[in-house]
């Protein structure tokens, strides 16, 4: 008897969320097998993150990825007090509207001319 394993491993998704990993050397936040990922370049003496590119191969669409990747990113950025610049049409566009909740965390300029 053989079992389909990429069912298996989509049903496991769906219930179980998938592990993200920081990976501080690439300056990304990507899933344990390296393949799905959201790059970020730091700004401000890394004051700030900038959310440059979210990537999801074509095999694994559709199962919430790129939220996850997001949801990773912005808790990373909240337990350092780090701001955030959606630069990536997913996170601005997508993400944001989806999840409102994680807008205190975006940059803006504004909160440099209060402190000055």
């Amino acid at each position: 008897m053989t079992t389909n394993t990429a069912a298996t491993s989509e049903a496991k998704m769906a219930v179980e969320p998938p592990k993200i990993v920081w990976s501080e050397g690439k300056r990304r936040f990507e899933t344990e097998d390296h393949e799905a990922f959201i790059e970020y370049k730091t700004r401000n003496n890394g004051k700030v993150m900038d959310l440059v590119h979210t990537y999801v191969p074509s095999s694994k669409r559709g199962l919430g990825l790129a939220s996850h990747l997001c949801v990773a990113a912005f808790e990373h950025a909240s337990s350092h007090s780090i701001s955030v610049i959606p630069s990536c049409s997913y996170v601005s566009d997508t993400f944001l509207p989806r999840n409102p909740s994680w807008k205190p965390l975006v940059y803006s300029e504004d909160h440099l001319k209060s402190s000055i």
